[in-house]
């Protein structure tokens, strides 16, 4: 696929991915202080700080098991998270029975419309298999008028289109050939793509940035390749992929990076 094709859809076993979301958005399980302190170790942490309003208030859309929520209140600023996943909920409160995580869904989300100064979307939009255009319209309402929106979703890169795409295919074609039932994961756009779709739904976009892990993890190559993992250890790669790490991330980090984010405003209606 390049930026001229069609959105790379991904699939998975039907099973896996139902038992996954049984467990809460993609996987559930307990929120520890490493679990929240993976939010400093990624690459759009520093994003963060330079655009996310300090007097302004911010909601998380799809905030999870809320690591984000409780690390950006620690941090000073005013977020607010929703999740439709109560198992994720349950979770966060189970670690923090203050954090401020609500039960609504992004598609309608029930605020008020420019009821807020930011809004903060991670890995979420790409599992709408009908497309990411109504929450990004409910984004938009919600937002004030040249608010700010910090939204990642997993994009293609050259890693992924000459490798792992082609190996994923290959293993899927597998798995329907043994009567495995696949099942909808997510989407991957270019970035061209979904630039396309953020200034239809009414943004401007300000910057962009590569998401992934700052070193010694690792989210892209991770995600993709289960032959690079360290036994034990979530999120850090084996010798080989230390070496495939460090030789891609002296080119560019956009050659293999897990996503991008996007810094946008909303625009004056």
């Amino acid at each position: 696929m390049n930026d001229a094709g069609k959105v790379y859809k991904r699939f998975g076993p039907a099973a896996i991915l139902g038992s996954m979301e049984a467990l809460g958005q993609m996987g559930g399980g307990e929120v520890t202080e490493e679990y929240v302190g993976l939010c400093a170790f990624q690459t759009i942490e520093s994003q963060f700080r330079k655009y996310l309003p300090r007097d302004g208030n911010i909601l998380e859309a799809g905030a999870g098991r809320g690591r984000w929520v409780i690390y950006l209140r620690r941090q000073g600023y005013d977020v607010t998270g929703i999740e439709i996943a109560r198992a994720e909920i349950a979770a966060a409160k189970a670690f923090d029975p203050s954090v401020s995580i609500e039960y609504r869904d992004v598609l309608k989300t029930g605020f008020s419309g420019q009821s807020f100064d930011a809004v903060i979307s991670l890995g979420v939009l790409e599992h709408f298999e009908d497309g990411p255009e109504p929450a990004l319209a409910e984004v938009r309402r919600i937002l004030k008028p040249g608010g700010l929106f910090l939204v990642t979703v997993p994009t293609q890169n050259l890693v992924r289109i000459a490798l792992f795409n082609p190996m994923k295919n290959i293993q899927n074609l597998l798995r329907r050939i043994r009567g495995v039932q696949l099942g909808f994961e997510e989407y991957r756009y270019s970035r061209r793509q979904f630039e396309a779709l953020l200034r239809g739904a009414g943004f401007s976009i300000v910057e962009r940035a590569p998401d992934d892990f700052r070193p010694p993890l690792n989210m892209g190559l991770y995600t993709d390749s289960r032959f690079l993992h360290l036994p034990g250890h979530q999120w850090r790669l084996n010798g080989l992929g230390n070496v495939l790490n460090a030789a891609l991330s002296s080119f560019s980090p956009w050659l293999h990076c897990s996503g991008t984010l996007w810094i946008c405003r909303s625009r004056e209606p």
